[in-house]
């Protein structure tokens, strides 16, 4: 059963369908480097109205220890994201109260020894803002053939970068833990597109 997140949440109203339409799900981006970013208090006005079985996810990128632990204690999340260059033993220091996942880049392959480093719950892997903006996508063979390698390992692999509704079913063939989509069904940035989103996670768990 593979399990959707979306990202980038930004409003009430996307969450709300995101949940409606059975995201598994929700991130919420704390840097404010991110067009997506959103502020504690306006995730907080989010997350209090949700159903309480979505998995609400903090993204955070080379935050201070101290200050991704208030916010996640404060807005109660159930996992954090880091997205930036976390060291294993600072992502272990999280682990204790939440689960934890370490995001990858193209540019840190071959991932099979930067993974074995991390003993963290998930492993996300991800093409940067700008190379998205160029159009690269994480789906190309080659790199689907090194994640492959790593979920048969039975590592727990979520698969992002450039997702949309067109690629989204070749990722699923390999059977990831969960895939993670932002842009790939917005029609404005930070604001999702309702039909987009609902072709995308039906998609997605077309294998169930």
């Amino acid at each position: 059963m593979i399990k959707v997140k979306i990202c980038g949440i930004t409003n009430l109203e996307d969450a709300l369908l995101a949940s409606s339409f059975g995201a598994d799900a929700l991130g919420f981006i704390f840097s404010k480097k991110s067009p997506r970013y959103i502020s504690e208090q306006a995730a907080k006005n989010i997350i209090d109205k949700l159903d309480p079985f979505v998995v609400k996810t903090g993204v955070f990128v080379d935050e201070e220890k101290e200050k991704v632990l208030d916010v996640a204690t404060q807005l109660n999340l159930d996992v954090l994201q880091f997205h930036g260059k976390e060291s294993p033993g600072y992502c272990h220091f999280f682990k204790h109260k939440f689960s934890v996942i370490k995001v990858f880049f193209l540019e840190d392959r071959p991932y099979k020894e930067k993974t074995s480093r991390y003993g963290v719950d998930l492993f996300m892997f991800d093409i940067k803002y700008e190379e998205k903006e160029k159009g690269k996508s994480i789906v190309s063979a080659e790199i689907l053939k090194e994640i492959t390698g790593l979920i048969k390992a039975g590592k727990r692999v979520i698969i992002s970068g450039g997702l949309n509704i067109k690629n989204i079913s070749k990722v699923i063939k390999i059977s990831p833990y969960a895939v993670d989509v932002a842009s790939g069904i917005e029609k404005l940035v930070g604001k999702k597109d309702e039909q987009t989103m609902k072709i995308f996670i039906g998609k997605a768990k077309a294998s169930e």
